[in-house]
């Protein structure tokens, strides 16, 4: 039986990598370093911690990838991190679409400790034998296997794997990695215990994490996910997290109270969420905001006017504010039709997330650390330190 999983999950129909990532480092932290594990804290972060992981991770053409080998002897796979979903999900070599056999994909014929579910009852209750799994601009159909997975030497065996057997064509075709490891939350995954970090046998807490996503140059390994902690170094000079209620069960979504452009109020909302996607390549708003958005830019601007953009600010709960600069939401690109530079902005409508969520993706993240405690549904946000812009 085909059962649908609607999963608000990250805009797919995105440009994407034009090589593989290439590798992932993942060690402990070094003394210099300093990680501080979760507590029940809302202004205060607790004591060091040397135990987290540390994962460097690839950027690649706005995406942020890790290496991951699966099954026995290992199968090397590069894979997307992301906070919009929760399963561990990857292309594999049942599905002979031309969008699939363009992908490195889990042969679970050629590992001796994978096994085949014939079938599983779903987070909603049924009893099925594959998902078909929708994204805003596309789908898969998956089947689910068992198999040990790891990041460097950190293993999980028997986790859950969704294995994808079909997807559409003229998306998926052009994505150059090869599954998605998701950081979602838990209950949203596809059935219970799927997540990879909530099944890590590790010494410290690792369903709580934070994420740190650089803006620098392609295949740069500068950006991380710590899993189990937070790094101090990684936190703008004078600057601290402030903590914020998960409103979710299933998504890592915040209240948000108002978003400005300049100080014109460009959303609508009684009771507006933000959802924390890594895997979205924009900032995505509803349909209204985006028309109030294109009164004021257009659908691009010329690159020498963006130190005159107006700011975007994102206004949270007890009236905090995070603020984009007119240059952290706008893309310089060379268009072969003008002389001079032209600036899009990263930010996109999405006409099927409703008129009350807003996904903060990377153009949010590139410019904030974020700490995710599964543990006491927060979620934590700085400004975070940044070496070097994007040109």
């Amino acid at each position: 039986m085909n059962f649908k999983y609607l999963l608000l999950f990250q805009l797919i129909l995105l440009c994407v990598a034009h090589n593989q990532g290439k590798s992932v480092k993942l060690s402990k932290k070094q003394a210099h370093h300093k990680h501080h594990k979760s507590q029940k804290f809302l202004d205060s972060i607790m004591d060091v911690n040397e135990d987290s992981i540390e994962l460097l991770l690839q950027k690649h053409e706005n995406f942020y990838l890790a290496e991951m080998t699966v099954g026995t002897p290992e199968q090397k796979l590069t894979v997307l991190i992301d906070t919009g979903s929760p399963n561990l999900l990857l292309t594999s070599s049942l599905c002979q679409q031309n969008s699939c056999i363009q992908h490195g994909s889990y042969n679970p014929s050629l590992s001796t400790t994978s096994y085949y579910i014939e079938a599983i009852k779903l987070a909603n209750g049924e009893v099925g034998n594959e998902i078909d799994i929708q994204f805003a601009s596309g789908s898969v159909v998956g089947v689910f296997f068992e198999d040990r997975v790891c990041l460097n030497q950190y293993c999980v065996n028997n986790q859950f794997i969704v294995g994808i057997v079909e997807q559409s064509e003229d998306i998926f075709s052009q994505m150059k990695f090869d599954g998605i490891l998701g950081l979602g939350r838990i209950k949203e995954a596809v059935v219970k215990n799927a997540s990879y970090i909530h099944n890590l046998e590790y010494d410290t807490d690792t369903r709580n994490f934070s994420l740190y996503l650089s803006n620098r140059d392609d295949d740069d390994m500068s950006s991380e996910l710590i899993l189990g902690g937070i790094s101090l170094h990684l936190i703008a000079p004078g600057e601290e997290f402030k903590f914020f209620d998960v409103t979710s069960d299933n998504l890592w979504t915040i209240n948000i109270k108002a978003v400005f452009l300049g100080d014109q109020r460009i959303d609508d909302c009684n009771n507006c969420q933000g959802l924390i996607d890594s895997g979205t390549s924009f900032i995505s708003f509803p349909v209204y905001a985006m028309e109030k958005f294109y009164q004021k830019f257009g659908v691009y601007q010329l690159c020498s006017n963006i130190d005159t953009f107006p700011d975007l600010t994102f206004v949270l709960d007890r009236g905090i504010k995070f603020t984009l600069a007119g240059s952290q939401y706008f893309k310089r690109n060379t268009h072969a039709l003008f002389s001079k530079d032209i600036c899009i902005p990263y930010i996109k409508n999405n006409p099927i997330i409703g008129d009350e969520l807003i996904v903060l993706g990377q153009p949010f993240l590139i410019h904030h650390y974020v700490w995710f405690d599964e543990d006491q549904s927060k979620i934590g946000i700085v400004k975070s330190k940044q070496q070097s812009h994007q040109s």
